[in-house]
């Protein structure tokens, strides 16, 4: 839905793929503040961890998401939401990995069949819409 939206909102207006990510960013960010406040408080926001780990957290979460959020929104313009939409369910993929690169996220079974899971999902989608168009 979100990636038919953006591309109905980008054709029918000129604006840039730079400042619809940042609009949707910052909802985003907005909206996870509002969720915390009313489901914990803020103090919640306080963990303690060293600058090393905080440093990783802004690299994925600005890597991860918001350039996530860049590429989708530039790729909606010159091909079809489909594809587009495929080629987002990789970016957990993606995330994973940089999380065990990064954070030393353990590998387990269950991360490995979740992300070949999500790899043959990818695949088969784009291959049933590759047969449709």
């Amino acid at each position: 839905v979100m990636v038919v939206s953006t591309k109905r909102l980008m054709s029918a207006r000129s604006l840039s793929s730079v400042a619809l990510t940042a609009v949707q960013a910052a909802t985003v960010g907005a909206m996870a503040l509002v969720a915390l406040v009313v489901m914990q408080d803020l103090g919640a926001l306080a963990v303690r961890a060293d600058a090393g780990f905080w440093g990783r957290v802004a690299f994925l979460s600005l890597f991860c998401t918001v350039a996530a959020f860049y590429v989708q929104n530039a790729a909606v313009r010159r091909t079809s939401p489909t594809r587009v939409g495929f080629l987002m369910g990789t970016e957990p993929l993606f995330g994973f990995a940089l999380a065990h690169a990064l954070l030393s996220e353990p590998v387990t079974g269950g991360a490995v069949l979740g992300a070949a899971m999500i790899v043959a999902g990818t695949f088969a989608g784009l291959l049933a819409d590759r047969k449709a168009g």
